[in-house]
């Protein structure tokens, strides 16, 4: 048996040479799929003999794409479907049975609309996924549990990621460091989506006073509206009407007050982190505007280091 992997492995380094996909990519997809099918395939479904088999390329096969700031993840279409990056070394960002998801929202099985889990049920059964995928559960608190299919008793656990405590900032979804695991009540696993890779801040004191972060921020709005990337996306007329919230967040700088050290964060990850102050205000729109039209007022968040006091970022909606 031990050959026969090595000959269907030797032939899929073929095909994915191919398409220009290393050896060492193709290795990383074909150890997680040694970890998962034993562990994570369901056993309760007609096709769970497919999860037996060696690993086995659908009708996608294996694709290249850039994903955030990774510039190359290979996609890879098997019993499961597979994102891993492709350097500096296989990492395992999205994990999904779509042939269990069909099957599940199909009408072949029965469906409830009481759930006989609760929610600490579903944490702990995340907690048995995570460890399956060798995922570190250090650092993570649960954020939110909730049912994403009512009628067949899927759960969804969202964990984000913190340190001593505090969360990273989840401003910009595609970088949220977060893990979310997907399990259905009957069958077992069902996806995992995780991105964890930020660097903690090499400080983490507060020595700068909310109210005096506050004060601080509300100056550097004005400052934002004349940002040209504010400029490219949001028209003019909009004044701060309030504070929506004011709290401790782990953010990536981006300078965006300062174009000479503009950061975009989705071209790689962050080399630090700050601890920060994050102020988010709202808006409201005083200029001129069509018959009926009414313009989406934007929020502006400023982060300020909560060490220094210094504005090491911004961002709008």
């Amino acid at each position: 048996m031990r050959a026969f992997y090595a000959v269907l492995f030797s032939a899929l380094a073929f095909n994915a040479a191919a398409a220009g996909i290393t050896e060492a990519s193709l290795n990383g997809v074909y150890n997680f799929y040694s970890q998962v099918a034993s562990s994570l395939a369901p056993s309760n479904v007609p096709f769970a003999g497919i999860y037996e088999q060696p690993l086995t390329l659908g009708s996608r096969g294996y694709e290249e794409h850039s994903f955030g700031y990774y510039p190359c993840v290979v996609f890879a279409d098997a019993q499961f479907y597979f994102q891993v990056t492709k350097e500096p070394e296989p990492k395992l960002i999205s994990l999904y049975n779509y042939q269990l998801d069909y099957y599940i929202s199909t009408n072949n099985i029965l469906h409830v609309s009481i759930p006989a889990w609760t929610p600490q049920v579903a944490i702990d059964k995340s907690k048995d996924i995570l460890k399956a995928l060798h995922i570190p559960a250090a650092g993570m608190a649960v954020k939110r549990v909730c049912r994403t299919r009512i009628d067949c008793s899927v759960w969804r656990v969202h964990w984000e990621r913190r340190h001593q405590g505090i969360p990273y900032d989840p401003f910009v979804d595609q970088l949220d460091q977060r893990v979310e695991v997907d399990i259905s009540e009957r069958h077992g696993f069902v996806g995992y989506y995780g991105r964890y890779d930020f660097p903690v801040p090499k400080r983490m004191d507060v020595l700068v006073r909310q109210e005096d972060a506050i004060a601080k921020a509300s100056k550097a709005v004005p400052l934002i509206q004349r940002s040209p990337y504010y400029r490219q996306c949001r028209r003019p007329g909009f004044v701060v009407s309030g504070i929506q919230s004011a709290e401790l967040l782990i953010a990536a700088p981006n300078w965006l007050l300062d174009p000479k050290r503009a950061i975009w964060l989705r071209d790689k990850p962050p080399d630090e982190t700050r601890l920060c102050w994050v102020i988010t205000f709202t808006s409201v729109y005083t200029g001129k505007t069509e018959p009926n039209a009414i313009p989406l007022a934007p929020e502006f968040l400023v982060y300020i280091d909560a060490a220094t006091g210094e504005i090491v970022g911004a961002n709008f909606t």
